[in-house]
């Protein structure tokens, strides 16, 4: 396997949980960068790498790869920012082009994990795919390894499609995630338990992904079933939820035009 020398730039969830994979992989993290010198001390610490404490603009120039995990609105600043590096310039968004790293660097790429992370929650990285692009073949097999290594397979995917792709997956997750918290606050309001929901949520999720999400859809909507769905909708605007009415009439008008085209 080959090893890395990285500088990681950024101390949020990515930074943290990829730079704690990679290093015990048995990559070098070299060095840590940031806005706030209290967290790049404190990941630099965890990582057994130096922290860049004097700014972005003076890191080191000698590691092999530089990985830019922060916002995606700071992304460019933090290309501009950076000194003429000789390695490989990377960051690690869904969303943002690969065009802000190759205006600046002949070696660039895109290094996507694909998944939600969160301070305590151990991920297995085997099951995250990393969505990446690169400026040449040597690097996008660089970039591969450098994903297997931490036990993960890469897809190499372009800018445009790789932005539908964190499309998609703000729906799945962000947008799933509100609904579990919406649905679990109408029943609080009731005094009624929202983990009673969990089983359900659980086995709708391993569901979809066990036969297709297609092919698993149940429910009222589904069926056709137009009087349980002006019921459920009466109770809620009965109780002044209409922001959760509207929601439940255009996801089952959603769901029955997709099931009962024509």
């Amino acid at each position: 396997m080959r090893t890395e020398r990285i500088t990681i730039i950024g101390t949020g969830n990515v930074a943290k949980m990829l730079g704690k994979a990679l290093y015990d992989s048995g990559h070098e993290i070299k060095e840590v960068a940031g806005r706030s010198p209290e967290k790049v001390m404190a990941l630099a610490n965890e990582l057994g790498a130096k922290a860049a404490t004097e700014g972005i603009s003076r890191i080191n120039e000698f590691s092999t790869l530089y990985l830019i995990a922060v916002t995606d609105d700071a992304i460019e600043q933090v290309v501009h920012a950076m000194p003429d590096v000789q390695g490989l310039v990377v960051h690690t968004s869904g969303s943002v082009s690969s065009r802000v790293i190759m205006g600046k660097y002949p070696k660039w790429g895109v290094f996507y994990p694909l998944q939600t992370f969160t301070p305590g929650r151990n991920l297995d990285f085997n099951k995250i795919p990393f969505v990446i692009s690169a400026s040449t073949q040597s690097i996008e097999a660089q970039l591969k390894e450098l994903a297997a290594s931490v036990g993960s397979k890469a897809h190499l995917i372009g800018d445009e499609d790789r932005r539908h792709l964190h499309l998609a997956a703000v729906m799945v997750n962000n947008f799933g995630n509100h609904l579990l918290t919406l649905a679990g606050d109408y029943l609080k309001a009731r005094h009624l338990d929202d983990k009673l929901l969990d089983a359900l949520a659980l086995e709708t999720v391993n569901k979809a992904i066990a036969t297709g999400a297609p092919h698993s859809q149940t429910g009222p909507a589904k069926r056709g079933d137009t009087g349980t769905i002006e019921q459920h909708v009466a109770m809620l605007r009965d109780q002044s939820q209409d922001q959760l009415a509207d929601l439940y009439e255009k996801f089952s008008d959603c769901i029955q035009k997709y099931y009962h085209k024509g």
